[in-house]
């Protein structure tokens, strides 16, 4: 077991790790997750979501269902989406509109019901919607695509597990359109749509894999095993770019949800937590983290639940075995605030 005490009814986990200088780090993770009751109030869920230590995959062992929590350091904090988009008064419709606000963070994506591309006069077209009541929101359910058939096969770099995409168009009939469209981006062609979704983005997938650096022979004889000198941590960030904060959340930010739950809209503010963090070394002096900075935020409103992880990046210039144990507090908690829930469908400016 590694050397964690963790006073905290929050979820920990501590991992080693080396940084683009071969430095070691201790990385400490921290997990929140809440119930927000009919009431308002958020509580902590009675049993903790765990900590991922590694990258977690759906039923679908080609679509990414949530990374792991350990990173040297996110720029931006990830939002992440987990769920279904709901019709309005979950009522069966043909469309609707999804938006996620989160602090800075405001997006929104058109949802239509299912379609297959039939023959047209010229090329294809896309049938008319099935009415639907709620969507499950899957990078399948977007614009994308691998096309095997054929002398070139190709994919879309950015989602190649989507649909509509194809090398021919004509080998589209019969095959399933995207459901999650950007407003100003509706499918147009086999060549030319645009991802839209709300879960995170694999680590080999554009435009997440060109921060990843080159692997090639010079790395083999002059870094390996460190990373790449053109590595960049935004390869770190596994949320689509749009659901990356432009600074890290702190707490108190306002989350609204349109169209995500069955209620049709939820609002609440994140609460504000802070930690005292100390790591003890054997025969060295104790060392006390830095605030550690909110890298991810999972919210999941189907269940009116939602996740926060903290990590700390402590650099250590001992061995492994120097490292005692790290000892986690609650500083401060506060900010746990009402929600607000009513039915209807959220889409408006403010």
């Amino acid at each position: 077991m590694l050397p964690l005490s963790n006073q905290t009814p929050f979820a920990a986990e501590g991992l080693w790790t080396r940084d683009e200088r071969g430095q070691e780090v201790w990385l400490v993770a921290i997990k929140a997750s809440f119930q927000i009751d009919p009431d308002g109030k958020q509580t902590p869920l009675k049993e903790q979501v765990p900590i991922n230590m590694a990258p977690v995959f759906a039923a679908d062992p080609n679509e990414l269902f949530d990374d792991d929590d350990f990173h040297i350091e996110k720029k931006h904090t990830d939002v992440l989406v987990e769920g279904h988009v709901y019709a309005p008064k979950s009522q069966p419709n043909v469309e609707c509109t999804a938006r996620l606000k989160v602090g800075d963070l405001d997006k929104i994506i058109n949802v239509t019901g299912d379609r297959i591309f039939v023959p047209g006069p010229v090329s294809f077209r896309m049938s008319r919607p099935e009415p639907f009541v709620k969507m499950p929101i899957s990078w399948r359910r977007t614009y994308g695509g691998t096309d095997m058939e054929g002398s070139k096969p190709d994919w879309d770099q950015r989602n190649p597990i989507g649909a509509g995409f194809a090398v021919n168009p004509q080998r589209l009939v019969g095959r399933t359109a995207p459901n999650f469209e950007y407003r100003d981006a509706p499918y147009r062609d086999h060549r030319s749509g645009r991802p839209a979704s709300f879960g995170p983005v694999a680590h080999h997938w554009q435009p997440r894999a060109k921060y990843a650096g080159t692997y090639g022979e010079e790395w083999k004889k002059t870094r390996d095993p460190l990373l790449p000198h053109d590595f960049n941590r935004l390869y770190y960030q596994c949320a689509p770019e749009d659901q990356q904060t432009k600074k890290p959340l702190v707490g108190y930010e306002d989350v609204r949800l349109g169209g995500l739950n069955a209620d049709g809209f939820m609002q609440f503010l994140l609460p504000r937590i802070t930690f005292d963090i100390t790591t003890h070394f054997k025969n060295k002096p104790d060392v006390k983290h830095e605030e550690p900075s909110i890298q991810t935020l999972r919210l999941r409103p189907d269940d009116r639940q939602f996740s926060i992880t903290w990590l700390s990046a402590l650099p250590v210039p001992y061995d492994e075995e120097k490292l005692s144990t790290t000892t986690i507090r609650i500083r401060r908690r506060a900010g746990v605030s009402p929600a607000v829930s009513r039915t209807g469908v959220w889409t408006g400016s403010d």
